[in-house]
């Protein structure tokens, strides 16, 4: 996916938590102190090589392994599709405010993260 929208692999870090450390980061830096599936952290910097470094996905592992059984489909895809929805936040995409742009953005891409038995 990334290579698709032209960046390079290591330019965001992903971060994989359970629920306890999501609900202390969703209520610290959101307000919430529940847990979410996903949170990004803008950076948007280049690092002393001229790298581009987006910033940082922080994933929910409990609430994905919730997501993927109530969508029935597999842990891994539901890992990927909150990899990607995080990483368009880093990009600036934001789904409660562009009508639906960022939505059609995530099918879109969604193919290209498929595992056997997922419902895209």
């Amino acid at each position: 996916v990334l290579q698709e929208i032209g960046l390079g692999a290591d330019c965001v870090s992903f971060v994989f938590v359970d629920d306890q450390t999501m609900s202390d980061y969703h209520g610290r830096y959101v307000g919430v102190a529940e847990p979410t599936d996903v949170l990004s952290f803008p950076v948007q910097e280049r690092d002393p090589d001229g790298e581009l470094n987006l910033g940082d996905v922080v994933i929910c592992t409990d609430q994905a392994a919730r997501q993927a059984q109530r969508a029935s489909h597999c842990y891994s895809f539901e890992l990927e599709v909150l990899a990607l929805h995080g990483l368009l936040h880093l990009l600036g995409y934001d789904h409660e405010r562009d009508s639906g742009q960022m939505h059609s953005l995530e099918l879109r891409l969604r193919p290209q993260i498929s595992c056997r038995g997922a419902k895209l």
